[in-house]
């Protein structure tokens, strides 16, 4: 045996060790790796600090903490609509290298990983004590997907918003954009629903924030993201901004324009007046949207007084 057979023979044995591991196994542990400043950080401590390193790097937060973080006390969770099919294509991979692949048990999948039936938990309650309802997308289920299932429960949160005349709307966004295994169901609905939601809050006067907790692509991007009063990036290290990937746009754009380093980034979105606040923490946020929303609500009330 030469040392080329040997080699091949320990990288397929590293690859079955892989294999066997248990899904998710990367949560088992109590540490987590910064990818921005390679240290190794202690679950608990990450916990207690908004799941943010001390080199500022802001983890993904779940949407329980989230909703935790932003509520003052009791909310109230939107039920989700139950009889949306959440793979309308019934997509599925009969031949190939996938075979036998069927998108509905990745959903299945999403669905025992997050505790969640979408990628959208959505809440209604109070926010230092002005009426809200907020809606977290979670990246675990799917990379934040926007499939059928989850434009129908945005559209069933607006509802809920404009019926109870609440005082502000809030999405925290981490999306990779419209599910592509629901096909033209996805894109339409998607897209349009979310459209049609935020200019029915737009129309019941009811200021609206979009929080930037990480990336923001696709369909969600091009649609309800740029709808907003107010766009919040929650921290420095946001990244993702963007309709397609830097690769896909450079092969666009190639012999044209060059890309920028920030391209996509919390500064560069900034620096292209597409964003109106950076903040340093995401520990600011419910300061900053309170203090927003009482200036807007008190311009409004004195703009109504006038008119009457």
């Amino acid at each position: 045996m030469n040392w080329i057979t040997h080699w091949k023979k320990i990288g397929i044995q590293v690859k079955q060790i892989f294999k066997k591991q248990p899904v998710g196994q990367e949560e088992a542990t109590d540490w987590k790796n910064c990818p921005q400043c390679k240290k190794i950080s202690y679950k608990p401590d990450l916990f207690n600090n908004s799941h943010i390193c001390e080199c500022s790097f802001h983890f993904d937060l779940p949407p329980k903490l989230r909703l935790d973080s932003l509520f003052d006390s009791g909310y109230e969770i939107i039920e989700v609509p139950d009889n949306i099919n959440p793979d309308p294509l019934n997509f599925e991979v009969k031949e190939g290298a996938r075979e036998g692949y069927k998108y509905i048990d990745k959903i299945k999948k999403y669905r025992k990983v997050t505790g969640q039936q979408t990628a959208l938990m959505c809440a209604s309650g109070k926010i230092s004590n002005l009426n809200a309802v907020v809606v977290c997308f979670n990246p675990k289920f799917g990379a934040g997907r926007f499939g059928p299932a989850e434009s129908e429960y945005f559209l069933k949160a607006a509802n809920v918003a404009v019926e109870k005349k609440i005082d502000i709307w809030i999405v925290v966004y981490q999306s990779s954009g419209i599910d592509v295994h629901t096909g033209l169901v996805g894109l339409a609905g998607g897209m349009t629903k979310s459209v049609i939601a935020m200019n029915e809050i737009k129309k019941a006067r009811i200021p609206t924030f979009a929080v930037a907790a990480r990336a923001v692509a696709g369909g969600t991007y091009a649609s309800n993201f740029f709808m907003h009063d107010f766009i919040i990036i929650e921290s420095k290290c946001v990244e993702n901004l963007l309709f397609s990937g830097k690769r896909v746009t450079a092969n666009i754009l190639k012999g044209t324009d060059q890309i920028p380093d920030d391209f996509g980034t919390g500064p560069g979105i900034m620096k292209s007046g597409l964003a109106d606040i950076t903040l340093e923490s995401r520990k600011e946020l419910k300061d900053t949207i309170t203090n927003l929303a009482s200036i807007i609500l008190k311009k409004e009330e004195s703009q109504s007084s006038n008119e009457e």
